[in-house]
């Protein structure tokens, strides 16, 4: 890189203000972390972190002890340090801030700098001295020299000759030992800041000098000392002192106060600005990172970024005749020619030079001897040689168009289109017009490798077309015939480049196949495409409209923007030169781009886990969560974080554990992943195609204990061979409720309609409770006997009543230690219900016929169907005992609003009864689920399970139908509101139901085979309704 590339008009530069995000205007201190990431001291609001995306920004609420902050270091474990000026050292893990002060050894909490050692130790320059700073304290600390306090000491410095020196205020430039650096016996006042070249020089900025501009410089080997003029060339640079100096990697020495200036180590330059609104009067300091992008921190007016070597711009100020850029070529003795609309120029040595008439360059092209052609308004072709045009009229007419398109075909001839239509041929600097070429608007001429000569119009559909056998014809491709603006065709590994203003279209010579790229599709920044070229390395080079220009490696289509604004991202033209180097034709000016060569850094932002996790190194979390969403960013300064691309994958998850194309999101989110360990990686791409290291994430999903208690549950109901895994949110509510009023001892109440699973929800509750070891004692409160109500629930003693012959345990006491369920509450009698109450209360119960209490424990599930306020309201329940009771209510909702349940319940209930029955396994037709869910289920699952039953006895063929379900005619429309339910009477009969069950078991009641075990009912329960419906076994012929 040569001195004269360093100036802000060749450069991209940008400004950030607080309104960008940047915590303060006045900056004390820049440093690029080890991740990459810029941090931003300021004197007045903080500290910035940027990552080219977005500036985080810390303060007093983060844990910062002050907002005036002047220096950063950082340490060897990765912690960064903050000097602050009042609240002494903050250091941050990435997490939170840890602040030492004058408490912790610092011989002042006004910090001025600091400075990382060899040592791995933080020196800390303070307002009373300089301390050394390791893990969390001060292993040293000086605050005089030579008996004399220290104050206020800025910088530190140990030369060539191992002499340490320090820039301070009262003493000047005075060593460790006591030397002093100065003119004579008199002391330099105000030093700043020391920077040391690759020969041992000590540079010293001195913040006060007068009005000369100039550097202090110190030579180790003789002890001399000397002030250097900045010279004649520090416009507004340098005056009245400096405020720092820094040596950079080529031992270039750069200067800032007002302004900047860089001396190459034979004179001095102004390092200006093009950009009008910024005051570069107080210019703080300069930093350069690791792609070696200039940033300088200005004392009052924020920010600025300079890419100083990849992009550079050339306009008028720099020779040429006009901004706006048309065309490029490079000819035999590799200059490179320039055609703009103001006329055409050349470049050689770096230096632009205007030739020929001020006319518009329209076309161009160099032919194979190195010659370059151009084409013009008015129909006129130039050949040049030298500075000296040769014309070629095309058109005689001078009111002719533009010429719109110059290439050599095969024999070397010179084909030109002029934008009116004329198309033809020059050979011995004579035009001959093409005839059959009857369309206007011609923009793109090109000869393929064939010999095919393919020509475009602008505006017409089909405006691509190909010459054979003397005629035009469409190329008649897939895709291509509906292109009506093609602005540039190209040639590459036997394909056809065509850019058009609908994207790229990309077609292969020998196949005939298209490709077509679009921004929608493949991320292009711009889909018009007005300029192909390809480099050495098979990459292609597009310039867009508007979109700056696209490289496509083949694989991915990376963006790069050269400015801010519209014109100086409209690209005309595009030209590798044959030293490789890449120039773009805009319409702000010429751009010179080399692509950079340090890879990008990446970092993993933040991820979103039930919580947000801020860079975390692994991630832990239940199975329950149901998004695990991770943002990442790709860190190139140069390229800008729109540009960046990402391609990742999650090792683990995917079998084929393939990378996801690169794209330009830099977020990723995974749903619902099952329990295990899994390891995410991302690798980003900058716009040169230099890919990062790969990031990587370890992910673990652990069993959620709510969902493993959930899946214990349904086992337990699936193992009683009464449910399946439910689809429906209502019964799933029920379910989580279960789970948790499980591991309690709380009271349960058990609401729902006849038939809905009431005693089962009960039992599983038991069975995952702490106490399904101890017994589960099931009473139906309305099938005890009159008048032994009390007795059968609380026991008696010997004598209590006529026939108590002997003690007699009750249900309470049988079921000691584990749980009672009282199945239909609602029908106790409410002396005996005043019992219960004081049982519940008191956990102790006194046997009928006894004295003493007995204590009892008992965990209580009642269920009913009845509706428990109204019982209350009508006198018949104790209001007292509905609260005791309801301390916890579970409501199992009806079949009626579980429809999405109904297909796997018929499925279930077809295979269970089949079994039992000791067939095959009927199919159930389609019809049948539609028929089902039409009716509105008064007797709920129970009444489903018995219809099913019935209908696998009387299936054929081994498929249920429609016709096999004895269902009545209740039907509803797909829409319809849920009817409520009817009223048990309104469905199958239940004494039919029941007569049914019985028949199929041959009236056995109990036992896997028996009737109850069919019916999903207790087999005390079964006899209770069997007396209640007078049911008896029929008697054979033989009894």
């Amino acid at each position: 890189m040569s001195m004269s590339d360093l100036s802000f008009e060749h450069v991209l530069s940008s400004q950030y203000t607080v309104f960008d995000g940047l915590a303060g205007m006045h900056v004390e201190d820049i440093y690029q972390d080890r991740q990459g990431f810029l941090w931003i001291a300021t004197a007045d609001g903080g500290v910035s972190r940027f990552d080219s995306a977005r500036f985080d920004t810390f303060g007093l609420k983060d844990g910062l002890p002050n907002l005036t902050v002047m220096a950063i270091a950082e340490d060897a474990d990765g912690w960064l340090l903050f000097g602050t000026f009042g609240g002494g050292l903050a250091a941050y893990d990435g997490r939170d801030f840890q602040v030492y002060t004058t408490e912790h050894g610092l011989p002042s909490n006004e910090i001025l700098g600091l400075q990382a050692q060899p040592d791995g130790s933080i020196v800390v320059l303070t307002s009373t001295g300089v301390a050394w700073f390791v893990e969390g304290r001060c292993v040293k600390c000086i605050t005089d020299v030579g008996g004399q306090p220290l104050e206020r000491v800025y910088d530190m410095a140990t030369d060539v000759a191992g002499t340490t020196w320090l820039a301070t205020v009262g003493q000047g430039i005075i060593s460790l030992d006591g030397q002093r650096i100065g003119i004579g016996n008199q002391i330099i006042q105000w030093p700043w800041k020391f920077a040391q070249d690759s020969s041992g020089h000590l540079w010293i900025a001195f913040r006060y000098t007068g009005t000369e501009a100039s550097i202090g410089c110190y030579n180790p080997s003789d002890e001399q000392f000397a002030f250097i003029s900045v010279g004649h060339g520090a416009d507004r640079a340098a005056q009245n002192g400096t405020r720092h100096v820094r040596v950079d990697k080529r031992g270039w020495l750069w200067l800032t106060h007002r302004g900047v200036m860089v001396h190459d180590g034979q004179e001095w330059y102004p390092f200006s600005a093009s950009l009008p609104d910024i005051d570069f009067s107080d210019t703080r300091l300069t930093y350069e990172d690791r792609e070696g992008n200039i940033w300088i921190g200005l004392w009052g007016g924020g920010l600025i970024f300079c890419d100083p070597t990849s992009i550079r711009r050339y306009t008028e100020v720099d020779g040429l005749p006009d901004r706006e850029i048309r065309r490029l070529g490079e000819d035999h003795e590799g200059r490179m020619w320039i055609g703009t609309m103001g006329g055409m120029a050349y470049m050689e040595d770096g230096q632009i030079l205007p030739v020929g008439p001020r006319e518009i360059v329209s076309a161009m092209v160099v032919d194979g001897q190195g010659q370059v052609w151009s084409g013009g308004d008015a129909g006129k072709v130039f050949r040049w040689e030298g500075q000296t045009p040769q014309m070629i009229a095309v058109a005689e007419d001078p009111h002719s168009g533009e010429i719109s398109g110059l290439c050599e075909d095969g024999q070397g001839r010179i084909w030109a289109a002029e934008l009116m239509g004329r198309l033809g041929w020059i050979e011995q600097n004579r035009f001959t017009p093409l005839t059959g070429w009857m369309f206007e608007e011609c923009r793109a001429l090109l000869q393929d490798q064939n010999g095919v000569f393919w020509v475009s119009s602008y505006g017409m559909i089909p405006a691509l077309y190909y010459y054979e056998d003397g005629q035009f014809r469409p190329a008649e491709v897939a895709e291509t015939e509906t292109i009506a603006y093609v602005n540039v065709l190209w040639e590459h590994a036997n394909t056809l480049w065509i850019g058009t203003a609908k994207g790229l279209f990309a077609l292969d010579l020998a196949s005939r196949k298209v490709r077509h790229f679009t921004a929608e599709q493949f991320g292009l920044s711009a889909n018009g495409i007005l300029a192909l070229t390809v480099d050495p390395q098979g990459n292609i080079w597009m310039g867009t409209s508007g979109g700056g220009i696209l490289r496509y490696d083949g694989q991915t289509f990376q963006s790069i923007r050269l400015g801010p604004s519209a014109l100086e991202n409209k690209v005309e033209a595009v030209l590798c030169d044959r030293r490789g180097r890449l120039w773009f034709g805009t319409r702000a000016g010429l751009v010179s781009y080399q692509p950079g060569h340090t890879l990008p850094l990446l970092v993993i932002r933040e991820v979103m886990a039930g919580t947000i996790l801020a860079a975390p190194e692994a991630v832990s979390c239940p199975e329950s969560t149901p998004e695990i969403r991770i943002r990442f960013q790709g860190i190139s300064f140069r390229t800008g974080a729109g540009q960046m691309r990402y391609s990742h994958r999650l090792l683990g998850h995917d079998p084929t554990e393939s990378w996801s194309a690169f794209a330009a999101a830099n977020t990723v989110a995974y749903n619902a992943l099952p329990v295990g360990e899994y390891r995410f990686e991302v690798r980003t791409m900058d716009r040169d195609g230099l890919l990062s290291e790969v990031a990587s994430l370890e992910i673990q999903i652990l069993p959620d204990a709510k969902t493993e208690r959930i899946h214990a549950l349904e086992s337990v109901l699936r193992a009683t061979d009464h449910v399946v895994h439910s689809q429906s949110w209502a019964m799933r509510q029920v379910m989580e409720q279960t789970v948790r009023v499980a591991e309690t001892a709380m009271t349960v109440l058990v609401l729902g309609e006849t038939g809905t699973g009431k005693g089962l929800l009960a039992q599983t509750i038991h069975e995952t409770s702490t106490r399904r070891k101890r017994p589960f004692i099931q009473v139906n409160c309305g099938a005890l006997p009159a008048g032994l109500v009390e007795s059968e629930l609380f026991g008696h003693e010997k004598g209590a009543f006529t026939g108590a012959a002997s003690r007699q345990l009750g249900r309470f006491e049988l079921a000691d230690g584990g749980t009672l369920f009282l199945d239909e509450i609602g029908d106790l009698p409410l002396e005996s219900q005043r019992v219960l109450l004081h049982i519940l209360e008191e956990s102790a119960l006194t046997r009928v016929g006894g004295q003493q209490p007995v204590s009892v424990d008992v965990r209580v599930i009642a269920a009913t169907n009845r509706d428990l306020r109204q019982a209350i309201q009508e006198g018949t329940f104790r209001e007292d005992l509905f609260y005791r009771l309801s301390v916890f209510t579970l409501e199992l909702p009806p079949l009626r609003q579980r429809q999405e349940d109904l297909p796997a319940l018929a499925a279930h209930f077809a295979e269970r009864y089949a079994q039992h029955l000791r067939r095959p396994v009927p199919t159930i037709d389609e019809g049948v689920v539609a028929h089902l869910q039409g009716y509105a289920w008064p007797g709920n699952v129970r009444e489903l399970e018995h219809l099913i039953n019935r209908a696998v006895l009387l299936c054929e063929d081994g498929v249920i139908r429609v016709g096999d379900l004895l269902l009545p005619s209740v039907g509803r429309r797909a829409g319809d509101a849920v009817p409520p339910a009817p009223a048990a009477g309104e469905g199958l009969d239940e004494k039919q139901q029941l007569v049914e069950a019985l028949q199929a078991t041959n009236w056995m009641i109990y036992g896997e085979r028996g009737a109850a075990r069919l019916l999903g009912m207790n087999p005390e329960k079964l006899r209770y309704r069997m007396r209640k419906y007078g049911l008896r076994r029929p008697k054979t012929s033989y009894e």
